[in-house]
C-alpha cells in the first residue's frame, strides 16, 4: 500500500528520469564530438578586398597542386569572413580550401604546406553534411633535393608523384599503368608560385583500349642539371618481346626542363639510341 507521500508510480518514475538524463549527458559530447572540424585555410586578410587582392596567385598553385593529385570541391577556394565559422577568430577574411574530418586533415595540409607555406588549419565546429574535404588522388607529393637558384630571387624545385591505374579487364580493356611524374615547381622570392611543369620518369605501360595490348617500361630515370637554368631527365625505354615487327623495341628518351625569372617549361620528350623490332 502506498504511503500518503509516495505518489503511484513514483518508484518507477525516478529511475527513468535519471537514465533520461544521463542519455541527455552522454549524447550531448557526442553530438558536438561529431560537429568537430579542421578547417584548411590558404590565405588571410583584415578586409575583403585585401583577401579578394590575394586570389591571382590561386590560379599558378592550383595547377602544380593539380599535377600533385589534389583537387577541391567546386566553389573552392571560398572567401568566408571568418565569424561565419565557429572557431576561427573573428575580424579576418580568409580564403577556405575546404572543411575535413579531423583525421583526414593532416595530410592535405601538410601536401598543401610544400608548395604553400603559408597555408595552416584550425579546429571548427560544422556539422558532417558541411565538410568539404579535398580529395589526394595516388601517394602525396615528395620533395626532392635537386633545385636551381636564379639571380632574380626566384628558385626552382623538384617534386615526385607516384600514380597508378587500376582499371580491371572488360571487353578487352583494362588499365593496371603505373609511373612517377616529376613535377617542377617555379617558387618566386617571397614563395609563391610562379609557374610548374612535368614528365614522367621511371613507368609501367601495361593497357589496352579494345585494339590490342600496349606494354612497355621505362626505368633507370635520372636528373641532372645540364645548364644554370636548365634539367635533364633520362631515362631508358623497353617494350620487351610485346613489341611488333617495326615498331620500336627500345630507346632513351630525354626531357629538357628549362627555367627563367617568372616560368617553367619542360619539352616533349626526345628519343634517341632507338632499337627496332625485328621482323620474322
Amino acid at each position: 500500500m502506498l504511503s500518503p507521500s509516495q505518489p503511484e508510480g513514483g518508484t518507477t518514475m525516478r529511475p527513468c528520469i535519471l537514465a533520461l538524463s544521463l542519455l541527455a549527458l552522454i549524447g550531448a559530447p557526442r553530438a558536438e564530438a561529431a560537429n568537430n572540424a579542421v578547417a584548411i585555410i590558404w590565405k588571410g586578410a583584415k578586409t575583403q578586398a585585401e583577401a579578394e587582392a590575394q586570389k591571382p596567385a590561386w590560379s599558378d598553385l592550383n595547377t602544380a597542386l593539380g599535377k600533385a593529385g589534389l583537387t577541391f570541391r567546386d566553389g573552392y577556394p571560398k572567401l568566408v569572413e571568418s565569424k561565419t565559422l565557429p572557431g576561427l577568430k573573428p575580424g579576418f577574411w580568409v580564403w577556405l580550401l575546404g572543411v575535413c574530418a579531423p583525421d583526414d586533415a593532416p595530410p592535405i595540409v601538410d601536401q598543401i604546406k610544400l608548395l604553400s607555406p603559408e597555408t595552416y588549419s584550425r579546429e571548427v565546429k560544422v556539422s558532417p553534411k558541411q565538410r568539404s574535404c579535398p580529395r589526394q588522388e595516388d601517394e602525396a607529393l615528395g620533395s626532392r633535393d635537386e633545385t636551381l637558384a636564379l639571380r632574380s630571387g626566384a628558385t626552382l624545385r623538384v617534386f615526385t608523384h607516384a600514380e597508378s591505374e587500376n582499371v580491371a579487364e572488360h571487353e578487352e580493356r583494362w588499365d593496371y599503368s603505373t609511373r612517377t611524374r616529376y613535377l617542377f615547381v617555379l617558387f618566386g622570392k617571397s614563395g609563391e608560385v610562379l609557374g610548374s611543369a612535368d614528365a614522367v620518369g621511371d613507368e609501367v605501360v601495361n593497357k589496352s583500349g579494345g585494339g590490342g595490348a600496349t606494354y612497355y617500361r621505362c626505368d633507370g630515370t635520372q636528373l641532372e642539371k645540364s645548364a644554370a637554368d636548365t634539367f635533364v631527365l633520362t631515362r631508358h625505354c623497353d617494350a620487351g618481346g610485346a613489341a611488333e615487327c617495326g615498331s620500336v623495341a627500345s630507346a632513351d628518351e630525354f626531357v629538357t626542363v628549362k627555367v627563367n625569372s617568372s616560368a617553367v617549361f619542360a619539352s616533349a620528350p626526345q628519343r634517341i639510341h632507338i632499337q627496332r623490332a625485328e621482323c620474322d
